[in-house]
Protein backbone atom coordinates (compact mmCIF):
# COMPACT_ATOMS: atom_id res chain seq x y z
CA UNK A 1 0.00 0.00 0.00
CA UNK A 2 1.67 3.39 -1.03
CA UNK A 3 0.07 6.65 -0.91
CA UNK A 4 -0.56 6.89 -4.54
CA UNK A 5 -2.95 3.92 -4.20
CA UNK A 6 -4.74 5.79 -1.18
CA UNK A 7 -4.81 8.91 -3.46
CA UNK A 8 -6.42 7.12 -6.73
CA UNK A 9 -8.79 5.22 -4.37
CA UNK A 10 -10.24 8.19 -2.84
CA UNK A 11 -10.58 9.67 -6.03
CA UNK A 12 -12.21 7.31 -7.74
CA UNK A 13 -14.63 6.94 -4.89
CA UNK A 14 -15.47 10.81 -5.52
CA UNK A 15 -16.22 10.65 -8.71
CA UNK A 16 -17.61 7.16 -8.99
CA UNK A 17 -16.13 6.26 -12.21
CA UNK A 18 -12.39 4.93 -13.40
CA UNK A 19 -13.25 7.21 -16.75
CA UNK A 20 -13.72 10.50 -15.05
CA UNK A 21 -10.36 9.72 -12.84
CA UNK A 22 -8.29 9.09 -15.12
CA UNK A 23 -8.70 12.75 -16.46
CA UNK A 24 -7.57 14.07 -12.96
CA UNK A 25 -4.72 11.30 -12.27
CA UNK A 26 -2.75 10.99 -15.41
CA UNK A 27 -3.31 7.61 -15.36
CA UNK A 28 -5.07 5.02 -17.81
CA UNK A 29 -8.31 2.95 -16.42
CA UNK A 30 -6.35 0.22 -17.07
CA UNK A 31 -3.25 1.46 -14.98
CA UNK A 32 -6.07 2.72 -12.10
CA UNK A 33 -7.81 -1.03 -12.16
CA UNK A 34 -4.26 -2.63 -11.53
CA UNK A 35 -3.41 -0.34 -8.58
CA UNK A 36 -6.66 -1.08 -7.07
CA UNK A 37 -6.59 -4.95 -7.33
CA UNK A 38 -3.26 -4.87 -5.82
CA UNK A 39 -4.94 -2.14 -3.10
CA UNK A 40 -7.73 -4.84 -2.34
CA UNK A 41 -5.62 -8.24 -2.41
CA UNK A 42 -3.46 -6.08 0.52
CA UNK A 43 -6.73 -4.91 2.10
CA UNK A 44 -8.19 -8.71 1.92
CA UNK A 45 -11.69 -7.22 1.58
CA UNK A 46 -13.13 -5.88 -1.63
CA UNK A 47 -13.16 -1.94 -1.43
CA UNK A 48 -15.04 -1.06 -4.75
CA UNK A 49 -18.04 -2.54 -6.82
CA UNK A 50 -18.29 -1.98 -10.82
CA UNK A 51 -21.55 -1.75 -12.01
CA UNK A 52 -23.28 0.48 -15.23
CA UNK A 53 -24.20 3.03 -13.00
CA UNK A 54 -19.94 3.65 -12.31
CA UNK A 55 -18.16 2.40 -9.20
CA UNK A 56 -19.74 2.21 -5.48
CA UNK A 57 -17.96 1.44 -2.56
CA UNK A 58 -18.79 -1.69 -0.21
CA UNK A 59 -19.05 -1.24 2.98
CA UNK A 60 -15.31 -2.37 3.77
CA UNK A 61 -14.87 0.35 1.09
CA UNK A 62 -16.65 3.08 2.97
CA UNK A 63 -14.35 2.24 6.17
CA UNK A 64 -11.33 2.46 4.36
CA UNK A 65 -12.33 5.51 2.43
CA UNK A 66 -12.83 7.63 5.86
CA UNK A 67 -9.46 6.09 6.71
CA UNK A 68 -7.61 6.84 3.43
CA UNK A 69 -8.45 10.63 3.69
CA UNK A 70 -7.51 11.01 7.45
CA UNK A 71 -3.94 9.61 6.05
CA UNK A 72 -3.62 11.90 3.44
CA UNK A 73 -4.82 14.50 4.82
CA UNK A 74 -2.03 13.90 8.26
CA UNK A 75 0.67 13.95 4.77
CA UNK A 76 -0.05 16.76 3.29
CA UNK A 77 0.13 18.65 6.98
CA UNK A 78 2.82 16.76 7.61
CA UNK A 79 4.44 18.20 4.31
CA UNK A 80 3.15 21.51 5.26
CA UNK A 81 4.75 22.03 8.83
CA UNK A 82 7.98 20.83 7.56
CA UNK A 83 8.04 23.60 4.92
CA UNK A 84 6.96 26.12 7.82
CA UNK A 85 9.55 24.95 10.35
CA UNK A 86 12.48 25.99 7.41
CA UNK A 87 13.74 29.03 7.95
CA UNK A 88 12.64 31.65 5.21
CA UNK A 89 14.43 31.63 2.33
CA UNK A 90 13.92 31.94 -1.21
CA UNK A 91 13.20 28.48 -3.26
CA UNK A 92 11.55 26.20 -5.51
CA UNK A 93 10.93 22.95 -5.85
CA UNK A 94 10.78 21.26 -8.72
CA UNK A 95 9.07 17.97 -9.94
CA UNK A 96 11.86 15.45 -10.69
CA UNK A 97 11.03 11.77 -12.74
CA UNK A 98 13.49 9.82 -13.85
CA UNK A 99 12.47 9.46 -17.55
CA UNK A 100 11.42 14.08 -17.03
CA UNK A 101 14.76 15.32 -18.08
CA UNK A 102 13.83 18.69 -20.35
CA UNK A 103 14.22 20.71 -17.31
CA UNK A 104 17.48 19.10 -16.23
CA UNK A 105 19.57 22.07 -18.27
CA UNK A 106 16.98 24.86 -17.05
CA UNK A 107 17.45 23.46 -13.45
CA UNK A 108 21.46 24.14 -13.67
CA UNK A 109 21.20 27.30 -15.49
CA UNK A 110 19.29 27.99 -12.81
CA UNK A 111 21.14 27.84 -9.96
CA UNK A 112 24.05 29.80 -11.51
CA UNK A 113 21.82 32.46 -12.62
CA UNK A 114 20.23 32.74 -8.78
CA UNK A 115 22.64 31.15 -6.77
CA UNK A 116 21.11 32.93 -3.45
CA UNK A 117 17.63 30.60 -4.36
CA UNK A 118 16.94 26.93 -2.90
CA UNK A 119 16.71 24.79 -5.77
CA UNK A 120 14.55 21.51 -4.25
CA UNK A 121 14.53 18.36 -6.58
CA UNK A 122 11.55 17.06 -5.31
CA UNK A 123 11.27 12.88 -5.66
CA UNK A 124 7.58 11.68 -4.16
CA UNK A 125 6.05 8.13 -4.16
CA UNK A 126 4.03 9.29 -6.78
CA UNK A 127 5.42 9.20 -10.57
CA UNK A 128 3.57 11.89 -11.60
CA UNK A 129 4.78 15.16 -12.29
CA UNK A 130 1.56 16.77 -12.98
CA UNK A 131 -0.17 14.97 -9.59
CA UNK A 132 3.46 16.66 -7.52
CA UNK A 133 2.05 20.31 -9.12
CA UNK A 134 -1.51 20.23 -8.78
CA UNK A 135 -1.05 18.98 -4.65
CA UNK A 136 1.26 21.64 -4.39
CA UNK A 137 3.99 19.37 -3.62
CA UNK A 138 6.21 21.18 -6.63
CA UNK A 139 6.39 24.22 -8.13
CA UNK A 140 6.64 23.53 -11.59
CA UNK A 141 6.96 20.07 -13.80
CA UNK A 142 7.02 19.13 -17.54
CA UNK A 143 4.99 17.27 -19.32
CA UNK A 144 4.16 16.51 -23.01
CA UNK A 145 0.36 18.22 -24.44
CA UNK A 146 -2.18 16.43 -24.74
CA UNK A 147 -6.03 18.30 -24.01
CA UNK A 148 -5.70 21.47 -22.35
CA UNK A 149 -9.56 22.02 -21.24
CA UNK A 150 -10.72 24.61 -18.23
CA UNK A 151 -11.00 22.74 -15.39
CA UNK A 152 -7.96 21.73 -13.38
CA UNK A 153 -5.54 24.33 -11.68
CA UNK A 154 -2.79 23.73 -13.79
CA UNK A 155 -1.36 26.00 -16.11
CA UNK A 156 1.14 25.08 -19.27
CA UNK A 157 3.96 27.05 -21.13
CA UNK A 158 4.91 25.15 -24.52
CA UNK A 159 8.89 24.60 -24.63
CA UNK A 160 9.31 22.24 -27.75
CA UNK A 161 8.37 20.01 -30.67
CA UNK A 162 10.53 17.19 -29.45
CA UNK A 163 11.10 14.76 -32.81
CA UNK A 164 10.34 11.09 -32.31
CA UNK A 165 13.11 8.98 -32.61
CA UNK A 166 14.17 5.22 -33.05
CA UNK A 167 15.92 3.94 -29.72
CA UNK A 168 17.89 0.64 -30.38
CA UNK A 169 21.33 -1.04 -29.80
CA UNK A 170 24.37 0.33 -31.08
CA UNK A 171 24.75 -3.13 -32.69
CA UNK A 172 21.51 -3.35 -34.05
CA UNK A 173 20.89 -4.58 -37.43
CA UNK A 174 19.73 -1.11 -38.16
CA UNK A 175 22.44 0.98 -36.49
CA UNK A 176 24.18 1.80 -39.69
CA UNK A 177 21.11 3.95 -40.84
CA UNK A 178 21.11 7.42 -40.84
CA UNK A 179 17.79 7.72 -40.31
CA UNK A 180 15.03 5.36 -39.56
CA UNK A 181 11.64 4.96 -41.39
CA UNK A 182 8.27 2.70 -40.29
CA UNK A 183 8.82 0.46 -42.86
CA UNK A 184 12.04 -0.05 -41.73
CA UNK A 185 11.05 -1.35 -38.76
CA UNK A 186 8.42 -3.95 -39.67
CA UNK A 187 11.22 -7.13 -39.23
CA UNK A 188 11.83 -5.96 -35.31
CA UNK A 189 9.93 -5.97 -32.65
CA UNK A 190 8.50 -2.47 -31.39
CA UNK A 191 7.41 -0.69 -27.95
CA UNK A 192 5.48 2.44 -27.69
CA UNK A 193 3.68 4.09 -25.12
CA UNK A 194 0.07 4.61 -26.04
CA UNK A 195 -0.84 7.70 -23.56
CA UNK A 196 2.10 9.33 -25.48
CA UNK A 197 1.40 8.60 -28.42
CA UNK A 198 -0.43 10.30 -30.64
CA UNK A 199 -3.84 8.11 -32.52
CA UNK A 200 -2.76 8.74 -36.04
CA UNK A 201 1.00 7.49 -35.41
CA UNK A 202 -0.89 4.03 -33.48
CA UNK A 203 -2.55 3.70 -36.46
CA UNK A 204 0.03 4.09 -38.97
CA UNK A 205 2.07 1.38 -36.49
CA UNK A 206 -0.74 -1.10 -36.01
CA UNK A 207 0.18 -3.01 -39.41
CA UNK A 208 3.53 -4.35 -37.30
CA UNK A 209 3.09 -7.56 -35.97
CA UNK A 210 5.69 -7.06 -33.62
CA UNK A 211 3.84 -3.93 -31.78
CA UNK A 212 4.52 -3.82 -28.03
CA UNK A 213 2.07 -1.33 -26.71
CA UNK A 214 2.40 -0.17 -23.14
CA UNK A 215 0.04 1.87 -20.95
CA UNK A 216 2.56 2.42 -17.93
CA UNK A 217 4.47 5.37 -19.02
CA UNK A 218 6.54 5.02 -16.26
CA UNK A 219 8.17 1.71 -17.27
CA UNK A 220 10.06 3.95 -20.08
CA UNK A 221 13.17 3.58 -18.62
CA UNK A 222 13.64 -0.08 -18.26
CA UNK A 223 12.40 0.06 -21.49
CA UNK A 224 15.02 1.77 -22.81
CA UNK A 225 17.44 -0.07 -21.16
CA UNK A 226 16.43 -3.78 -22.53
CA UNK A 227 16.31 -2.06 -26.19
CA UNK A 228 20.08 -1.44 -25.30
CA UNK A 229 20.38 -5.22 -25.22
CA UNK A 230 17.96 -6.60 -27.44
CA UNK A 231 16.51 -6.13 -31.02
CA UNK A 232 13.88 -4.35 -30.15
CA UNK A 233 12.89 -0.76 -30.45
CA UNK A 234 11.32 1.98 -28.58
CA UNK A 235 9.98 4.58 -30.55
CA UNK A 236 9.29 7.93 -28.41
CA UNK A 237 9.53 11.77 -28.78
CA UNK A 238 11.03 11.81 -24.98
CA UNK A 239 14.75 12.70 -25.16
CA UNK A 240 15.33 10.70 -21.83
CA UNK A 241 16.69 8.26 -24.49
CA UNK A 242 19.05 9.85 -25.30
CA UNK A 243 20.51 10.13 -21.27
CA UNK A 244 20.70 6.33 -21.53
CA UNK A 245 24.06 4.29 -21.82
CA UNK A 246 25.04 2.07 -24.64
CA UNK A 247 21.60 3.07 -26.51
CA UNK A 248 21.90 4.58 -30.00
CA UNK A 249 19.01 7.16 -31.01
CA UNK A 250 18.37 7.42 -34.55
CA UNK A 251 15.64 10.27 -36.52
CA UNK A 252 12.70 9.06 -37.86
CA UNK A 253 12.00 9.62 -41.55
CA UNK A 254 8.01 9.93 -40.52
CA UNK A 255 7.91 13.71 -39.43
CA UNK A 256 6.36 12.96 -36.00
CA UNK A 257 6.81 14.75 -32.81
CA UNK A 258 5.41 15.74 -29.69
CA UNK A 259 4.94 18.94 -27.65
CA UNK A 260 6.37 19.08 -24.24
CA UNK A 261 6.45 22.02 -22.10
CA UNK A 262 6.24 23.35 -18.15
CA UNK A 263 3.27 22.84 -15.71
CA UNK A 264 2.82 25.38 -12.76
CA UNK A 265 -0.11 26.58 -11.27
CA UNK A 266 -1.73 29.91 -12.11
CA UNK A 267 -0.46 32.81 -10.60
CA UNK A 268 2.84 31.86 -10.33
CA UNK A 269 5.19 33.87 -7.26
CA UNK A 270 8.37 35.81 -8.63
CA UNK A 271 10.85 32.78 -8.51
CA UNK A 272 8.71 30.78 -10.40
CA UNK A 273 8.29 33.49 -13.18
CA UNK A 274 12.21 33.88 -13.39
CA UNK A 275 12.27 29.67 -13.90
CA UNK A 276 9.68 29.67 -16.83
CA UNK A 277 11.34 32.88 -18.04
CA UNK A 278 14.40 31.14 -18.25
CA UNK A 279 12.94 27.46 -19.41
CA UNK A 280 11.17 29.51 -22.42
CA UNK A 281 15.00 31.51 -22.99
CA UNK A 282 16.58 27.99 -23.60
CA UNK A 283 13.77 26.71 -25.73
CA UNK A 284 12.46 29.84 -27.50
CA UNK A 285 9.46 28.35 -27.84
CA UNK A 286 6.84 31.25 -26.45
CA UNK A 287 7.39 35.26 -25.05
CA UNK A 288 7.16 34.55 -21.37
CA UNK A 289 6.10 38.12 -20.62
CA UNK A 290 3.80 39.77 -18.00
CA UNK A 291 1.52 40.11 -20.95
CA UNK A 292 1.67 36.31 -21.45
CA UNK A 293 1.34 35.23 -17.97
CA UNK A 294 -1.71 37.35 -17.54
CA UNK A 295 -3.14 35.78 -20.64
CA UNK A 296 -2.62 32.25 -19.03
CA UNK A 297 -5.06 32.81 -16.06
CA UNK A 298 -6.74 30.11 -16.77
CA UNK A 299 -7.03 26.31 -15.49
CA UNK A 300 -6.41 23.42 -17.82
CA UNK A 301 -6.35 19.72 -17.04
CA UNK A 302 -3.64 18.21 -18.96
CA UNK A 303 -4.37 14.20 -19.42
CA UNK A 304 -2.91 11.52 -21.79
CA UNK A 305 -5.23 10.01 -24.46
Amino acid sequence: MNTRQLQLFVTIANLGSFSKAEKTEFMSKQAMLRQMNQLEDEVGEKLLLRNTAGITLTDAGKSFYEGARDILKLENDVFARCRESSPAQDSIRISYVEHQVLLNDVTEAFAVKYPDIRIHRVVHPNHSGEYRVEHDIADVGETFYSNLTAHSPLAYTKLADMPYLAAMAPKHPLSKKAVISVEDLAPYPIIVYEPMMKKEYLKELEQFHFLDVHSDVDAQVQAAFYCAETDTVLLTANHFVRTIPDLLTLPLAQDWSEEYGIIYRPNPSGIVRKYIDLAVAKYGANSASEAFYSERQKSFVIHYE
